[in-house]
């Protein structure tokens, strides 16, 4: 500690350059206890000057009572008399703003020393400024008074001086330990923020390996369930509903062309039913739906009734189409009138939903079917987990990047803190 005494003894002429290693975790202590030496050093000084100005304070109270009660020399016209007046009125009401607002600390803290001579100086800054005029104008009527209260001001405007130039240096040193004080807090937080992050992203990694983990059981529990022989037989139902979907899907594509000589036809019909002009009963009307909807159920219904009024209106002309579109519908409509082509279609289509629905039953009923989806779901679950993780770790492991950054940047500016207080060779040591 001696080269730190040393160093905040007496001023030299210039300041040697001394080798310091400081231990970073004993810094903030060295710095406190070095902030409060050179607090209480500067204490006595403040306390002698805050003497000079409260007894400069006392003095110009003293003149502002003198002044308003001090008469004006004689020969004065009324005019000048009346303007002397309210000049030496304004400066007494400046001078008692002096009095009210520059409080004298009890504390005698160099820095407070500090904030009240800036306050002070800014006080007075403004008296002066508002009495300039004044003071021009009663020192032709109170000479001696004016004379006087320029002496206060001044004696005043001294004493603050006198109290920064005391403390001046001294509240460099403080403030510069105090950026010291700052930095280590700085240097510290980042660091908690690094370790915190750290643990964050081990964390993280335990997670991703632990969802790893369960996705890798799951998948061996999906190979091991498909090369069961219950999952087998599910696959083959599914091939077989497969086929019988497609046997379903060509019987209603059959049903669909049955009609397709006949959709000019019905458009027709449906559009002068829209219009009103020729109005289809509700039957006729729910037929014509079922026949654009869906041509395979619509076979399935009596639409004998159906065919004849179309076949009326066909060969009415109602419905305005050419000979060779009539001649072409009016064959189809013989075709839908066969009963045994409609009731093969009907038959095959009914035979192959019944089929389909035993199949979906009996594979609806091999719980292995639901176990495999479960399984899916759990191993979907864990594969986005782990996806959702590793996108928080590259987002914490950026964010930890950054605080590298920012942690030597703060280093840097604590170092060349230090140096500035303790000397360009000092250097700090930090536990790794």
């Amino acid at each position: 500690m001696k080269f730190i005494e040393r160093l905040f003894g007496k001023k030299q002429e210039k300041e040697e350059s001394h080798s310091a290693v400081f231990e970073f975790r004993e810094l903030a202590t060295i710095v406190a206890e070095e902030s409060g030496k050179q607090i209480e050093k500067l204490k006595p000084a403040v306390d002698g000057n805050y003497v000079s100005i409260k007894t400069a304070l006392e003095e110009l109270e003293k003149l502002k009572e003198e002044l308003l009660a001090a008469e004006p020399i004689e020969n004065v016209s009324k005019r000048g008399e009346k303007l002397g007046d309210s000049n030496r009125d304004n400066v007494a009401n400046n001078l008692k703003i002096i009095n009210d607002k520059l409080k004298v600390p009890e504390d005698t803290s160099p820095l407070n020393a500090s904030e009240f001579y800036n306050d002070a100086k800014s006080v007075l800054k403004t008296v002066l400024d508002n009495t300039s005029r004044s003071l021009m104008y009663i020192k032709a009527l109170y000479p001696q008074e004016h004379q006087k209260i320029n002496n206060g001001l001044a004696e005043l405007e001294d004493a603050l001086d006198e109290l920064y130039s005391s403390i001046m240096q001294g509240i460099k040193k403080i403030e510069d330990l105090n950026k010291i004080a700052s930095g280590i807090e700085e240097v510290k937080g980042i660091e908690e923020e690094m370790d915190n992050s750290a643990k964050k992203i081990q964390e993280m990694h335990s997670r991703y390996d632990a969802a790893k983990e369960k996705l890798s059981k799951a998948d061996s529990r999906l190979a091991e369930l498909e090369n069961c022989a219950e999952f087998e037989k599910a696959r083959q139902l599914k091939d077989e509903i497969k086929t019988v979907e497609s046997d379903i899907s060509g019987i209603e594509a059959e049903a669909r062309r049955l009609f397709t000589p006949l959709s000019k036809a019905i458009s027709r019909m449906e559009k002068q039913d829209d219009n009103e002009r020729c109005v289809l009963s509700p039957e006729n009307r729910a037929i014509l739906k079922s026949i654009k909807e869906e041509p395979a159920a619509a076979i399935e219904q009596d639409i004998d009734l159906f065919l004849a009024e179309l076949t009326n209106r066909i060969e009415s002309g109602e419905l305005g189409l050419k000979d060779q579109m009539c001649e072409k519908a009016l064959k189809q409509i013989d075709v839908l009138n066969d009963k045994k082509v409609i009731s093969s279609l009907v038959e095959h289509r009914k035979e192959h939903l019944e089929e389909k629905d035993e199949l979906l039953a009996e594979l609806n009923n091999l719980s292995i079917y639901q176990e495999k989806e479960d399984i899916e779901k759990e191993a979907e679950k864990y594969s986005q987990s782990m996806k959702d993780v590793n996108n928080d770790i590259d987002s914490e492991s950026k964010r930890l990047y950054n605080l590298k950054d920012d942690i030597d940047m703060a280093k840097s500016t604590l170092l060349s803190n230090v140096r500035a207080v303790f000397g360009e060779e000092a250097e700090i040591k930090y536990c790794e």
